[in-house]
């Protein structure tokens, strides 16, 4: 089949004052030069295709444009029916469904069908409709098959923009802020700064909050709309979080929070706060925005919000709250993090002093994969029963399944040390080693410093002063 080419080569005269102010940012000055064009052309082929553009500059405008885009697209069919052969016309169509929310593999197939080799512009807008319908890979194999000077100049920032969120979906981060960092420096200046907040968040996810903070203290929030200014102020909270600056990062937070448009930016704020909260040794009060947090969660992220909300309440105090919002997670058969929360769930149980529940949740536990914290759970009730043997056999298995410096591996050193203090002095150089590893990872204001510190001056009475290998 012959395809009717749309890119700007083959396009109209009177289309390049409309490219001329896309390319400046001025989307609604280049809709309503379209709309000028299409009005002022003499056939039914042309009219349609500035009826494309049209369509194809509205859609710049996100959600905002849709409506105006549909009706471009619809105008355009009637000018000239066979446009809806074109490719440019079939990959805006699929790029608005896919908008609207049509079935994920109906969007796949419109935007993969879309024969666009020989129109850039039809290929940008059909991978996009493969993106917004959650095709990752096929859109970046479409993105990248389009020469970066081959597309419009308005849309050659925007691919490389598409490029860092197809990365970012992927969790390739390094790939997602080489993209953004192209697509901010070509940006003109009415989408630097949404590009910026992109940009500092790629940096962020890829483990740099120093560089994220100074980005977004080097930028203009102001000209940039109600989203992505919380959505900027989440990041720069969670930076300073980073950081080691919880306080600081709590006002931002609370300020994100504040502004947030939606359920969505009002969930990741009150999540972000309560780390904050967390981080301040408020495990209380991180607990009850979490709970707020539930009401805007999605259904994919109530089970993260329950878990998250359970951990909050342990630390709190409050494991029978705890093992509540632990159960309600567990419901989701499809959490990811199931052997976790079942490990959490152990040591609530073990926390309410019902020991039988905590053994038999923990191996549970044990078999989902959540070795370590299993088998710290298991090793505590066999400390409450007195069983020294199993209990060491049971700190080890949870110290060797941890890497140094875990909190589940510490845990475990303290409770070998505490083991082995209880043993008697035949086992004072297995008490002096575990009392020191777990001293180098204990704060020096955690209620386990000071008897560490006697269990070392305990073990090294023992062994007379020095330290040496007892047979």
């Amino acid at each position: 089949m012959t395809w009717r080419r749309s890119s700007p080569d083959a396009a109209l005269p009177l289309l390049e004052p409309a490219h001329r102010a896309l390319a400046e940012g001025r989307i609604e000055a280049a809709v309503a030069l379209l709309a000028d064009a299409a009005a002022a052309s003499s056939s039914g082929s042309d009219r349609a295709l500035c009826q494309l553009h049209l369509a194809s500059a509205a859609s710049l405008h996100g959600g905002e444009g849709m409506d105006r885009g549909l009706q471009a697209l619809r105008a355009a069919a009637g000018a000239d029916p066979s446009v809806v052969r074109w490719p440019l016309y079939r990959a805006l169509h699929w790029e608005f469904r896919a908008a609207q929310g049509a079935a994920a593999h109906q969007g796949r197939r419109g935007g993969s069908d879309v024969d666009a080799a020989d129109d850039p512009l039809a290929a940008y807008h059909a991978a996009s409709a493969l993106w917004r319908s959650g095709a990752t890979r096929s859109t970046l194999r479409r993105l990248e098959a389009i020469p970066a000077d081959a597309v419009p100049e308005h849309l050659r920032w925007r691919r490389w923009s598409l490029l860092g969120h197809v990365h970012a979906d992927a969790a390739s981060w390094t790939e997602a802020a080489e993209a953004f960092e192209r697509s901010f420096a070509e940006a003109p200046l009415p989408e630097r700064e949404t590009e910026r907040i992109h940009l500092a968040g790629a940096w962020l996810e890829r483990g740099d909050p120093g560089r994220a903070q100074r980005l977004l203290r080097a930028g203009d929030l102001d000209p940039v709309d109600r989203a992505d200014r919380s959505w900027a102020l989440q990041l720069r909270g969670r930076a300073e979080l980073e950081l080691g600056n919880p306080g600081r990062a709590l006002r931002i937070l609370q300020t994100a929070e504040r502004i947030a448009p939606d359920a969505d930016h009002r969930y990741g704020a009150l999540q972000a706060i309560a780390q904050a909260l967390q981080s301040l040794g408020r495990p209380g009060d991180a607990a009850d925005r979490l709970q707020d947090a539930l009401a805007d969660a999605g259904e994919t992220d109530r089970a993260y919000a329950l878990h998250e909300r359970a951990v909050a309440l342990l630390d709190a105090g409050r494991p029978e709250d705890a093992t509540a919002a632990l159960d309600e997670a567990l419901l989701d058969p499809d959490y990811p993090h199931r052997a976790e929360a079942t490990a959490d769930l152990a040591d609530a149980h073990l926390r309410t002093g019902d020991l039988v529940h905590a053994a038999g949740t923990a191996r549970h536990a044990l078999d989902l994969g959540a070795t370590g914290p299993a088998c710290l759970v298991l090793g505590t009730v066999a400390l409450e029963y007195y069983d020294m043997d199993e209990a060491a056999a049971w700190f080890e298995q949870a110290a060797s399944a941890s890497p140094p410096g875990d909190p589940v591996w510490v845990a475990a050193q303290q409770s070998l040390a505490d083991v082995f203090a209880q043993r008697g002095s035949a086992w004072a150089q297995r008490l002096l080693t575990h009392a020191r590893l777990a001293l180098e990872h204990t704060e020096p204001a955690s209620e386990w410093t000071a008897s560490l510190e006697r269990y070392v001056q305990q073990a090294r009475h023992d062994l007379g002063g020095r330290d040496r290998q007892v047979n």
